[in-house]
């Protein structure tokens, strides 16, 4: 389990709806009957839990997938009904999870503009659905995607939109906020959501800023197992990473600083739309309800 969890640490280029899938299927692998006792069982299933979440501190729903583990553990009087337990709630989470990224989907073609040209960034397989399904409605014109380094996921996501037919311009990151002005809405996935802010890939924060200065809205297009309460949310962390994708070698007197993600304020965003539906962030605030993140 240990290479297993470094693998899902090294990963900078799967999305949220990914990275969420492969912690389930590691916490469903390792929820087995070996022969421990029940307290220990429970230490070593929670001490995995709290690796995965450490391997991924800005994935919501890994922290969401770690979360409902813990809990079908805890519940436990014998191994083998524990063993059962997160089994069983690890596989409704991964069938929730297929039908909830469908449905939201589903939700942005009608909040935007008829033949609606769009900018995004980095990977979010969320996003990338509803793109699609907002060409197959005509609502979609084109898309401009920045190309989201260090991991350059954005690369690989306008390519995925070419091959289906979707008119799309790979820019720079450093132009994705002059961009904005000239495009219709900001989309934008999330991988966590909290009262106060969305995090996701670095770059957000400058074209939601951008979007709001030239009166675009920015939409965020996610699923609900990544707004967190604050009991949750105050686990999320914004580490540095990666210093050498900017400067392999470093001067005397510089230090190169890399972040993969930013925190954007809940404030600067028009609408999360999840599987439920759109809400501004009034109604995020409520329903993530009162308390410090």
């Amino acid at each position: 389990m240990r290479r297993q969890v470094a693998a899902l640490a090294r990963d900078r280029v799967s999305g949220a709806t990914a990275l969420a899938r492969r912690a389930a299927l590691l916490l469903r692998s390792a929820a087995r009957d070996d022969g421990r006792g029940l307290g220990r069982w429970q230490q070593d299933l929670r001490a995995l839990g709290e690796a995965v979440a450490a391997a991924q501190p800005v994935m919501g729903s890994v922290l969401t997938v770690v979360e409902i583990a813990r809990r079908a553990a805890e519940g436990a009087r014998t191994v083998r009904a524990g063993a059962r337990a997160v089994r069983r709630a690890m596989d409704d989470y991964l069938r929730w999870q297929a039908g909830a990224v469908a449905r939201a989907a589903r939700r942005l073609p009608a909040l935007l503009p008829r033949r609606a040209t769009c900018l995004t960034l980095s990977s979010s397989e969320v996003v990338y659905r509803a793109l699609l399904a907002a060409r197959r409605r005509g609502r979609l014109a084109r898309v401009v995607v920045a190309e989201s380094r260090p991991g350059c996921e954005g690369v690989a996501v306008a390519r995925r939109l070419a091959a289906r037919g979707v008119p799309v311009s790979l820019i720079v990151d450093a132009l994705a906020p002059a961009a904005v002005a000239e495009l219709d809405v900001v989309v934008l996935g999330a991988d966590a959501v909290t009262r106060t802010a969305v995090w996701n890939k670095c770059g957000s924060l400058g074209v939601a800023l951008a979007a709001s200065a030239a009166r675009r809205p920015t939409l965020v297009v996610t699923t609900g197992d990544r707004l967190l309460a604050p009991s949750l949310a105050r686990r999320l962390a914004l580490a540095e990473a990666e210093p050498r994708a900017i400067l392999s070698r470093p001067p005397r007197g510089v230090r190169a600083i890399n972040r993969l993600f930013d925190a954007t304020p809940l404030g600067l965003i028009t609408l999360v739309v999840t599987e439920e539906g759109g809400m501004e962030p009034a109604a995020v605030k409520r329903r993530l309800g009162i308390g410090r993140t």
